[in-house]
């Protein structure tokens, strides 16, 4: 009989460990280099990318024969559509972007997945599930993360920009939630948190995210609170937990698509990371909840 060959054994935790230090140190450096420039093309360059991207995984991720094909090029070509008009009106016109570009989008998925049914046979619930991965794709990957321009470009009362540091802010608390998380779930995780979506999460990791989300708010509040306002230091204490607990959402929303499409990562572009949406899965959640309340305390 045939030799098997063995599987192949799982990389070590301080092999992914540092792969997973060394994509973030990375990421974070681009950031570092966009944020001394203060140039907005560069921070809506970089944030296009992943948001293009991020789309591509998804839509990647639900392929299944020729006829579904079709639904997620259309996703991709409304992904594309959307940030480059999006980039280009927030470029030219220095403000955030219009709130019906967002329903443009979603107004093209609802209707374009409809079309696409013309052109094939019904196959009864599956046709109606093509359609909601097209919509949930658009919402999820393009409406969602298209917030994260609202706050950069979002205006306090007197007219002056206020959104870059307020995007720090985000990333941040939000970033520092899911290395904390990382961080003490290797270490001393040993609770398992939902093992049914996510078997590597823990309580453990669950406590390092909230240490970590607040620690980085407060480093942020004691050092540039001037540059964070609206966001004073009672704000950001409330905000920052509920971020967490957003960007935890995120993680484990993205959990859910990934354990039901059977795929362990979207992708392998960020060594010890996985894809574009395993980084932004997070920032997918936090962001639309960080705009709101921005939105509801500059009243």
């Amino acid at each position: 009989m045939p030799e098997t060959s063995a599987p192949p054994k799982p990389p070590s935790k301080r092999r992914v460990f540092a792969s997973r230090l060394s994509s973030t140190l990375l990421l974070w450096a681009v950031l570092s280099i966009a944020f001394k420039w203060k140039q907005d093309w560069l921070l809506v360059a970089v944030t296009a990318f992943f948001g293009v991207f991020g789309a591509i995984e998804y839509f990647r991720l639900l392929r299944a024969g020729d006829t579904h094909r079709s639904f997620s090029l259309l996703g991709f070509v409304i992904c594309v559509a959307y940030w480059v008009t999006v980039s280009w009106w927030v470029l030219s016109h220095q403000g955030q972007p219009p709130m019906w570009l967002d329903l443009a989008a979603l107004t093209l998925a609802v209707q374009g997945g409809f079309f696409l049914c013309y052109r094939h046979n019904l196959e009864g619930i599956v046709t109606l599930q093509r359609i909601f991965s097209l919509v949930f794709g658009v919402v999820y990957t393009v409406i969602f993360y298209g917030f994260i321009l609202r706050i950069l470009y979002f205006h306090l009362e007197d007219g002056k920009p206020g959104g870059v540091f307020l995007l720090l802010f985000l990333l941040i608390v939000t970033k520092f939630s899911d290395m904390g998380a990382y961080l003490l779930g290797v270490l001393i995780g040993k609770h398992k948190m939902i093992p049914h979506i996510s078997p590597a999460k823990s309580w453990e990791g669950f406590v390092g995210a909230f240490i970590a989300s607040i620690g980085g708010a407060v480093i942020l509040l004691a050092t540039i609170p001037d540059k964070l306002l609206p966001i004073t230091w009672t704000h950001g204490l409330i905000i920052a937990p509920i971020l967490c607990l957003t960007g935890i959402s995120g993680d484990l929303a993205e959990s859910v698509i990934k354990r039901c499409t059977q795929i362990k990562d979207s992708g392998h572009s960020l060594p010890g990371i996985g894809g574009i949406l395993d980084l932004t899965d997070s920032l997918l959640f936090t962001a639309p909840v960080f705009y709101f309340y921005l939105s509801i305390i500059s009243l």
